[in-house]
């Protein structure tokens, strides 16, 4: 089965897609990653910083390493499923 990347970023300066020629994982929340034009007549070339930076739904296999915050609606949720318990 073929998956398809729907995930686009455009170029900045012609609009085309662009594409991942190199990435490297700093951190297990931090990546960079160089990405170039896929318009040949534009020829961009540039890096990128990707940061991993809240939690929307926790794992069910955490990494203990790994401390994210909740996004707020969820650190909300959780507070108040509290109070309830209680």
């Amino acid at each position: 089965m073929t998956v398809h990347n729907r995930h686009r970023i455009p170029c900045p300066h012609c609009g085309e897609n662009l594409r991942v020629r190199k990435s490297q994982g700093l951190t297990p929340l931090y990546r960079e990653a160089i990405f170039e034009c896929r318009n040949e007549d534009c020829g961009w070339r540039g890096k990128a910083s990707i940061e991993i930076t809240h939690t929307i739904a926790p794992s069910d296999i955490p990494n203990p390493t790994v401390a994210l915050p909740f996004v707020p609606r969820l650190r909300e949720l959780i507070t108040k499923r509290a109070h309830a318990a209680n």
